[in-house]
């Protein structure tokens, strides 16, 4: 895996930074270092720099000497790549023409949509849709077991004695019974990193109750050992609620550019694929995903992490 990562960023190295030794001289002010007959550019790092979010007016100069010495590192690996012919590779090449083909599909769906900022009330009407998040946010101390590759029946049984009111230690022995390694972990969990559906669930949780959640066949056991208020005010909160509301609204709009763009298409399916167009049209492709907004350089993981439960 750690060859095959390695190969793949030479091989990107290779595409962006073979071209440049094709273009006319470069003035001296632009060239960063020279690596055998290669150089590496301050457009090369200003690019690179542009990437980078959340960096502080006194860590520049030091993040622009690191990511320099970044580039000239990979600049020595694409010039022993190129020695050894690696540009010529099949497998190389085809992870070049499939990394361009990311590229592309995700720059052109980046440039075709809109970054508008919700508008205040959105974002009120948000906050007061989600209490348990927000307002009457609670903070857990919990007693958890997670199981997986939980069968159906099993995980009925298991329901149905936690309905009856079986603690976690009565449920931890019929678990046992029944051939599960169980363990009781403790935990403590702010309700952004709990599943929103079940909130209200924890909220209402008496003592020594267990809630039952699954997904799949993973099963998770909850007993709430105790609990406390941490509210988030709405001022707080709103920098999260206005960038989950602002790429809610960019995936709708990606997943309509890509419906458009594929019903315009001229799609033929060929040989033993000719049956996914069958598939194609009883169930559209979801939309390639778009470059992600900036995240703000800091922020409060409670109120993150609530929002991006959501998503």
């Amino acid at each position: 895996m750690i060859k095959r990562s390695l190969t793949l960023s030479v091989a990107m190295a290779v595409l962006v930074l073979a071209g440049c030794d094709k273009e006319e001289k470069k003035d001296a002010t632009q060239v960063i270092a020279k690596v055998g007959d290669a150089e590496v550019t301050v457009h090369q790092l200003n690019h690179a720099l542009s990437r980078l979010q959340g960096i502080k007016p006194e860590q520049a100069e030091l993040a622009r000497q690191k990511l320099a010495k970044s580039l000239v590192d990979q600049q020595v690996l694409v010039n022993a790549a190129m020695a050894d012919k690696l540009d010529r590779d099949p497998n190389v090449l085809m992870d070049i023409e499939g990394a361009k083909r990311e590229i592309l599909a995700k720059a052109y769906m980046a440039r075709h949509l809109t970054a508008g900022k919700p508008a205040e009330g959105e974002v009120k009407a948000y906050y007061e849709q989600h209490p348990d998040l927000f307002a009457q946010r609670k903070v857990y101390d919990l007693l958890v077991i997670r199981l997986q590759n939980v069968d159906r029946d099993k995980l009925a049984e298991i329901g149905k004695r936690a309905d009856a009111g079986a603690s976690l230690v009565e449920l931890q022995a019929f678990l046992s019974e029944q051939g599960f390694a169980t363990s009781v972990a403790s935990e403590q969990k702010g309700a952004e990193h709990l599943p929103l559906e079940a909130l209200p669930k924890f909220a209402q949780l008496q003592a020594r109750k267990v809630l039952v959640l699954s997904a799949g066949s993973n099963v998770a056991l909850y007993e709430v050992v105790n609990s406390k208020a941490e509210s988030v005010p709405v001022e707080r909160a709103k920098p999260f609620i206005e960038a989950y509301l602002g790429n809610k609204s960019r995936a709708a709009q990606a997943e309509k550019l890509f419906a458009d763009l594929k019903q315009k298409a001229s799609i033929q399916y060929q040989g033993d694929f000719a049956k996914l167009a069958q598939t194609d049209a009883a169930k559209p492709a979801a939309a390639p995903a778009a470059a992600p907004a900036a995240k703000p350089a800091t922020h409060d993981d409670a109120v993150s992490k609530g929002v991006e439960a959501l998503r």
